[in-house]
């Protein structure tokens, strides 16, 4: 069975140092969400969801994330403001951004906050297996 590092956090994470966390997908879309994070683990990776921005952020002190997979559109920020904050506190973050509307960005913005792919949802699970891939052998 692969290693999971599922969502949630307890007392018992206080003091620890940082558990390994390849991936951390954050969606408000449950289903989506749980979808990716099943194909994720099922691919071998350690994975965390969160479905808003204070989730993500709590989340990514516990374990942190090589990797983040951001929806646009979350409950209480947007995904690029989501972004800008993981960046500035894990530097090495490599950051997925996607979005089901159309979204006007330039890509001096999405520079700035870390995000180093930006794709439409949905996307099938095999691209984005292999864009998480890359990203983690970066």
């Amino acid at each position: 069975m692969a290693p999971t590092c599922e969502g949630g956090m307890n007392d018992r994470s206080a003091g620890r140092p940082p558990e390994p966390c390849d991936v951390l997908v954050v969606d408000d879309d449950f289903a989506l969400s749980e979808a990716i994070f099943q194909f994720l683990t099922r691919n071998g990776l350690r994975v965390r969801e969160a479905h808003s921005g204070a989730a993500a952020l709590g989340v990514a002190n516990v374990a942190t994330p090589r990797v983040a997979i951001l929806d646009y559109q979350l409950p209480d920020r947007t995904g690029l403001a989501l972004a800008a904050e993981l960046h500035a506190r894990i530097p090495t973050l490599k950051i997925i951004l996607m979005s089901a509307n159309n979204v006007d960005v330039d890509q001096a913005t999405l520079d700035k906050a870390g995000v180093k792919v930006f794709v439409n949802k949905p996307m099938p699970p095999e691209p984005l297996r292999q864009a998480v891939m890359r990203l983690l052998q970066s």
